[in-house]
């Protein structure tokens, strides 16, 4: 991955990235939320309307990381992590290349016809990556606000592919 800016904080992003997608991929645990009907992860994604399942939010690193995942199969997921090396998550507006202590990091991971494409939006890249993310709730139980962006899969200087993320919402557990 080609960056204009590599520095410790995209090394820790991408050990995050790399620590989930093994996480999400290899593993799955019986109490995994379902989508109940209470809780959501929806998004426009490309031409496609996706509703997640199996939703989890969780703090890492003592809440200074926070993780959004869900699924629409074994084969499709998405993460959010908001990142900051001091200071908890709180309830606020993130933008990807913004100049605040909080950094994004988001991956949209699909696997068809047995090839895995991972697409991203992450700080410092060269790539025609943007996310935005709104948090509107956080307390013991739950995290809600929406979100929009555009995620790459990218080659050092070449972008090789961009998928749209539109009318994203989410309510998700803390598990």
């Amino acid at each position: 991955m080609q960056m204009l800016n590599f520095k410790k904080p995209f090394l820790m992003m991408l050990t995050v990235l790399l620590t989930t997608l093994t996480i999400t991929s290899c593993s799955k645990k019986d109490d995994d939320a379902t989508n109940d009907g209470s809780f959501h992860l929806n998004a426009k994604i490309g031409s496609k309307d996706r509703t997640f399942s199996d939703l989890r939010a969780r703090w890492v690193d003592g809440g200074n990381y926070l993780e959004i995942t869900g699924r629409v199969s074994s084969n499709e997921w998405l993460t959010i992590t908001v990142l900051n090396q001091t200071t908890r998550v709180p309830i606020g507006k993130y933008n990807l290349d913004d100049n605040t202590p909080f950094s994004l990091l988001t991956t949209y991971t699909l696997i068809e016809n047995n090839t895995q494409k991972n697409y991203t939006a992450s700080r410092a890249t060269v790539w025609p990556d943007l996310f935005n993310l709104e948090i509107t709730k956080i307390d013991n139980n739950v995290v809600e606000g929406k979100f929009t962006g555009t995620l790459v899969i990218g080659s050092g200087l070449t972008t090789l592919e961009t998928i749209t993320v539109e009318n994203g919402s989410f309510s998700v557990p803390f598990k």
